[in-house]
């Protein structure tokens, strides 16, 4: 238990609970019921201005060392069916991101995808049920929209999400996931993610589709393909490119073809470290919501004399 006083809510509370108990003595007029009435509250608030809580250490447990940023590339190739058989590729991002949260234990995450634009999807978090059911979720963006992509337009909001990361929980490590297929459909070179590899304990890149290609249905919810000038258009691995991000920041690649184990090495379990999250929880609310107890009590009570007093005045 933890007890950090909120001062001048403690002296104000103690003045007016002396005062009410110097002019209840005098004021014979008072009620009993109203002068308990405010008393519990008064003694209420002075206890919620202590601010009670819980330390860190008597929560549940103090967040993982492992922080994961997690890239997913969800462009429209990424609905090529060329992954296991003829499914979409982004089946395989989704049942990989599950067996891989599986895989890590307790982490936090966050996720960026990657389209037309970089979003952070879910920003960190400890609950890893969010990142699976985005996975499974997300789809491709659909082609009508699609105007060009660099398999690096995240680059920028992983940096944001590591550095906040360092900043935060220094002794925490830091986990790179990239998923996709490498195709740059942008005209400009490929960006690069070289700038993250200082922030990072390891990185791992997983690849998707194949070099044949495979064809890509517009959107997750329609059958019709992705053709130009009439002619069905096919979406190509692009293993050159994710080599290179791999390379870039400092981890591995690996082609996923089907769902299954990975031959990658996953990052060991880390040890819990406190960060900017061990601050513990406030109880301060308990005495505050109980006080509101007594008030409508009295407020009722008010209520009712006043009826009672109107219809007197009537008769």
């Amino acid at each position: 238990m933890t007890i950090d006083p909120i001062w001048w809510l403690v002296a104000s509370a103690a003045l007016l609970l002396v005062a009410w108990l110097v002019l209840g003595a005098s004021w014979k007029v008072l009620r009993l019921s109203a002068w308990w009435a405010v008393a519990a509250v008064l003694a209420l608030t002075g206890l919620s201005s202590l601010q009670p809580g819980r330390s860190a250490e008597e929560d549940s447990e103090a967040p993982a060392g492992l922080d994961v940023v997690i890239v997913v590339d969800r462009t429209t190739s990424m609905g090529a069916e060329d992954y296991d058989g003829n499914r979409p590729r982004m089946e395989g991002v989704a049942a990989d991101l599950a067996a891989l949260v599986s895989d890590l234990g307790p982490a936090r995450f966050a996720v960026i995808t990657s389209d037309n634009v970089a979003t952070v999807a879910v920003p960190w978090t400890t609950d890893a049920r969010a990142v699976v059911s985005l996975a499974s979720t997300l789809g491709w963006r659909e082609e009508s929209f699609g105007n060009g992509s660099d398999i690096a337009d995240a680059a920028p909001l992983a940096q944001e999400l590591l550095t906040a990361s360092a900043s935060a929980r220094p002794e925490a490590r830091r986990l790179f996931l990239y998923l996709g297929d490498g195709e740059q459909t942008s005209p400009d070179p490929p960006g690069s993610f070289a700038s993250i590899q200082d922030q990072l304990s390891a990185a791992i890149v997983l690849g998707y589709g194949t070099e044949e290609g495979g064809q890509m249905r517009q959107s997750p919810d329609s059958e019709d393909l992705v053709t130009r000038n009439g002619a069905v258009q096919l979406s190509h691995l692009d293993e050159e490119n994710l080599r290179t991000i791999a390379e870039q920041v400092g981890g591995v690649y690996e082609h996923r073809s089907a769902p299954g184990g990975f031959s990658s090495s996953l990052p060991a379990p880390a040890p819990a470290v406190l960060g900017d999250s061990g601050g513990g929880a406030s109880l301060a609310w308990v005495p505050a919501a109980v006080a509101l107890v007594p008030v409508c009590l009295a407020t009722i009570d008010a209520a009712r004399r006043y009826r009672s007093a109107r219809k007197e005045a009537r008769q």
